[in-house]
């Protein structure tokens, strides 16, 4: 598994080197309480709005503004990847980050991922595994919460929950990142009530690799 602490970048206002461009990553406004207004972005210029990626809201009224970074995580034809994480927080409680994987083609950002947007119940990693891609893969895990369900310890928001593992893979025919595996954990783990973060898709490993080497399945 690569170490997500490569290459890690967390500028404000400040240009830094992507594949000879210069870009910049911008945090959202935020109000007086410090939840954000308005979304973050990064862009491929020194100044003003042009040739920027913004993530997409997570509800209405609720931008991605906070914490922005950018990190590379491998490359292709040349160019960086470079995973673009922002975060929303409301006062209820609902926190989320926005993944977004990036590079440069005709001077603007294309993302290569499908949407992505998971709650601070959630797990996720890069593997690198030369068995199944060439690339970097994308493991993501995030909780189910049925607070009508008849499961008595998982109808709470930060009780015991199970939860949804999504492996995406790159696909070199269409050039972008592609569900590989989908399915859902038989067991129910502990959530916020209990722990300080989450951590599922290490104890979900061994399935994980066996669905992978069954091939793909929802």
């Amino acid at each position: 598994m690569m170490s997500r602490s490569l290459a890690v970048i967390m500028a404000i206002g400040v240009s830094a080197s992507l594949a000879g461009a210069q870009y910049r990553v911008v945090p959202g406004r935020v109000n007086s309480d410090g939840f954000p207004t308005t979304p973050a972005s990064v862009c491929l210029s020194d100044t003003g709005t042009a040739h920027c990626y913004t993530p997409p809201e997570y509800d209405k009224n609720s931008p991605f503004g906070l914490d922005p970074k950018a990190e590379t995580i491998g490359h292709l034809d040349g160019k960086n990847l470079t995973l673009f994480t922002a975060r929303f927080s409301a006062a209820n409680g609902n926190d989320a980050t926005s993944y977004a994987l990036l590079m440069e083609r005709d001077g603007e950002f294309v993302n290569l991922l499908p949407k992505m947007q998971l709650t601070n119940q959630s797990d996720f990693q890069i593997w690198n595994l030369l068995e199944f891609s060439d690339m970097p893969m994308l493991l993501t895990a995030d909780f189910i919460w049925d607070p009508y369900g008849s499961h008595a310890e998982g109808d709470t928001r930060f009780g015991n929950h199970q939860y949804t593992i999504h492996v995406l893979i790159f696909d070199h025919t269409t050039g972008r990142y592609v569900e590989r595996i989908q399915y859902v954990t038989e067991k129910y783990y502990r959530g916020l009530d209990a722990l300080d973060s989450i951590r599922i898709i290490d104890p979900e490993k061994k399935k994980i690799l066996l669905r992978l080497r069954k091939g793909p399945s929802h």
